[in-house]
């Protein structure tokens, strides 16, 4: 039912956690965690009508109604405070992973009960999420990274913490725990990058380009990157 990535997004959630899933789509995530048993509970929520219809009709074909409840909601906004314990959010851009977080957040923390998880999977702009998450004192705990259907995905996992945690640029690009890591899928993509980037600069010296100095940057921090597996 998962694609491969999905699976690795599911395998972040803590067991035992309510997982409230946005963006959930055909609601397939919830609809794993539950059956599995690694949640009691879960929300699919969804800013369409049409996913939202497509996870209702999954959810009563595996006869977890009782345990899924499908909201149809603009990110955040219809989740109740006190009701989830992890927030997944995966398949969208890292600009609006972070709008998300920063529209509706705050009232889930500021409970009784509040969020302690999540889990982000961003295809993009995945240093914006880390950035995010520095500054509003969420700690990234664990990271992984694979290829699926020939694209690169990553996805981080973040827990509340007590202070603001700073990042280098090489570590907001690539993911602080992979570098430490020394991820061999993440040094796949840093070749990858490597080689497209100097292409890029190749033709942009040819064109005498002014954006030169950012591909120069980029190369930069992919260089620090790849040195940490020397």
């Amino acid at each position: 039912m998962l694609s491969k990535r999905l699976e690795q997004v599911a395998s972040m959630v803590t067991k035992g956690n309510i997982i409230a899933d946005i963006g959930t789509d055909h609601g397939y995530v919830p609809i794993y965690l539950v059956e599995k048993g690694i949640c009691p509970k879960a929300y699919a929520m969804d800013i369409n009508q049409g996913p939202i219809e497509s996870a209702i009709k999954n959810i009563e074909n595996y006869g977890l109604s009782e345990k899924i409840q499908a909201i149809k909601s603009n990110g955040l906004e219809k989740l109740e405070p006190e009701k989830a314990d992890t927030i997944i959010i995966a398949g969208m851009g890292g600009e609006l992973i972070v709008n998300i977080l920063e529209n509706g957040l705050e009232k889930l923390e500021n409970c009784s009960r509040p969020v302690k998880e999540l889990v982000l999977s961003p295809h993009k702009r995945g240093d914006l999420v880390r950035k995010y998450l520095g500054e509003h004192k969420w700690h990234i705990t664990d990271e992984k990274m694979l290829i699926d259907m020939n694209k690169f995905y990553t996805i981080i996992k973040a827990e509340k913490g007590q202070e603001s945690y700073l990042y280098s640029e090489t570590e907001l690009l690539y993911g602080r725990i992979l570098l430490d890591r020394q991820d061999a899928t993440l040094k796949k993509y840093l070749d990858k990058e490597n080689a497209k980037f100097q292409k890029i600069k190749q033709k942009m010296i040819e064109n005498q380009s002014k954006d030169l100095l950012e591909v120069e940057k980029i190369l930069e921090y992919n260089r620090v990157g790849r040195e940490s597996y020397d």
